[in-house]
């Protein structure tokens, strides 16, 4: 059974190694001869696959993450978590919780206090409204008096004056009368 080089490129380099062992020793070394290329080809793919497994078996800590990079340019590191630190993840997940909470803790406390603040100034802006706008009432009470006082004394002064001219007016009719 001869194998063209299209069908042996098609197919995989674990497909090719089994068809190798499958068929012997002999059909091997005759494949390959037929098709040296595809044979190459093979060969070295089933390379890269074996020194693949070898490295997994000598290296137990590999991950797919250990490909994934986080950061930009010259800040790049590897993602994967080591055993080690399993445990100051939990110490800091659990510190972010009680940080959280904390968090929490804390807005309602500033909420209430916000509240507080505002009705203890809205408070204080009552009195302060209030004691101003008696000092001003006083002022304008005071402002008063001392108008209706001005008042009075003009109104006496003009009525000294026309009491004067009716006498000055008087005295020059009476003069004339007898004269």
């Amino acid at each position: 059974m001869a194998t063209t080089d299209a069908e042996a490129r098609s197919h995989s380099p674990r497909e090719c190694r089994l068809g190798l062992e499958a068929r012997g020793p002999a059909a091997a070394t005759f494949w390959v001869a037929m098709d040296l290329p595809a044979a190459e080809g093979c060969r070295k793919i089933i390379e890269h696959i074996e020194a693949a497994i070898e490295q997994f078996q000598f290296s137990s800590r590999l991950a797919i993450s250990d490909d994934l990079r986080i950061g930009f340019f010259s800040t790049d590191s590897a993602t994967q978590t080591e055993v080690s630190e399993i445990l100051t993840i939990k110490e800091l997940t659990l510190s972010t919780r009680n940080l959280v909470k904390i968090v929490k803790s804390l807005q309602v406390d500033f909420t209430f206090l916000k509240q507080l603040l505002q009705l203890q100034f809205e408070d204080r802006l009552k009195e302060e409204s209030s004691h101003i706008f008696s000092i001003l009432s006083d002022r304008i009470q005071t402002l008063e008096q001392e108008r209706y006082q001005n008042e009075d004394v003009l109104r006496m002064c003009y009525k000294q004056q026309l009491s004067d001219a009716i006498a000055v007016i008087k005295a020059m009719y009476k003069v004339i009368e007898e004269g």
